[in-house]
């Protein structure tokens, strides 16, 4: 018996990892096991070695810059030491000209594919401002992809425009944008975000702007904080 055979039988979740590594899928109540599991190392071996079993031991990665094109935010979150509020004398908010040229120097020095474009919550930025930043990257660097801005930087600019976040998703796509990134799910949970960030987009918000980014077309991830 090998020692992750071993590890396996004398698991309280062996028989969803033997079926796991079988390609049985886990049903929802397994999931759950898994959840209140606290074998997270052997979780992750077989993990491990399921991933080795589908891709070998390829691995692949996307050669970005990330672009904080302001840091003026009005959400307070308590984790957060970037943000800084409106008119601070530390508060700054990047021109046309500037993220052209901090994207210029990722593509001269590193032909990056991608740029992650994140900020505050800013209170007075219009829509304009981000469909000439990424109609412009898009233009200028037509090999480099456009991942931006979280769930909760769309419902900031749908107020400020007074607009829906699906208008919101549609224009902006049209301008270049062609992922968001997963920010401000934190781990979708309200609880949690009542403690650390209250003034963001509750959870059900989140998934209905997600879900919205969907139907459009537009790619997304998830993060947990």
């Amino acid at each position: 018996m090998s020692q992750i055979t071993k590890q396996i039988h004398d698991s309280e979740i062996g028989d969803i990892l033997e079926n796991s590594l079988q390609g049985i899928r886990p049903e929802y109540n397994d999931c759950i096991r898994l959840l209140n599991s606290d074998n997270i190392s052997l979780i992750g071996l077989v993990a491990g070695v399921l991933t080795r079993k589908k891709f070998g031991k390829k691995a692949s990665f996307v050669n970005n810059i990330i672009l904080n094109y302001t840091n003026v935010c009005i959400t307070d979150c308590k984790f957060c030491a970037f943000y800084r509020p409106p008119n601070h004398k530390e508060s700054y908010t990047l021109t046309l000209d500037e993220i052209e040229s901090r994207v210029k120097v990722g593509w001269d020095l590193f032909k990056i594919r991608q740029v992650l474009i994140q900020g505050g919550h800013h209170p007075e930025l219009g829509i304009e401002y981000y469909e000439e930043a990424f109609s412009m990257i898009r233009k200028k660097f037509p090999q480099t992809g456009v991942h931006g801005l979280s769930t909760s930087e769309i419902d900031t600019i749908a107020k400020v425009e007074k607009s829906s976040t699906r208008e919101v998703l549609s224009r902006l796509k049209e301008a270049g944008l062609q992922s968001l990134p997963g920010a401000g799910a934190e781990i979708l949970t309200d609880r949690v975000k009542e403690i650390i960030s209250p003034k963001k987009i509750t959870s059900d918000e989140w998934l209905r702007i997600m879900e919205e980014a969907h139907i459009l077309g537009i790619q997304e991830s998830a993060t947990m904080m």
